[in-house]
């Protein structure tokens, strides 16, 4: 059975336009991380046409999710919103996590 889900999802442009204008930017191997701090833990998911087609596109949000599932855990609270790079398709699910916990760790999101 798969992991549940602890966090709630960013759903309008709005959300998204406050979390790329006021939080705080990171690039990992497959993906740019933003961040702001807020009460609840909120969680986009996005992919630009840069990425490929609509079936790509999609394969990198859920790849995206699935390394999120991973870690949601040990994030501490607040709204992210993760924007999927073209190379995520030639890296493995480990590297994508490898990649993921140090940008995060980099933003000072991870617990101790």
């Amino acid at each position: 059975m798969g992991r549940l889900r602890t966090y709630d999802s960013l759903r309008h442009s709005r959300e998204f336009a406050l979390g790329y204008n006021q939080g705080k930017k990171w690039h990992c191997d497959c993906a740019v991380i933003f961040y702001k701090a807020s009460s609840k833990k909120n969680v986009g998911f996005t992919a630009s046409k840069k990425v490929g087609n609509a079936v790509q596109r999609n394969f990198c949000k859920r790849r995206l999710r699935a390394v999120f599932l991973e870690l949601q855990d040990s994030v501490v609270d607040g709204s992210y919103i993760f924007v999927a790079k073209a190379q995520i398709h030639t890296l493995t699910h480990a590297e994508c996590v490898r990649s993921m916990r140090w940008a995060l760790r980099k933003l000072g999101c991870l617990h101790s």
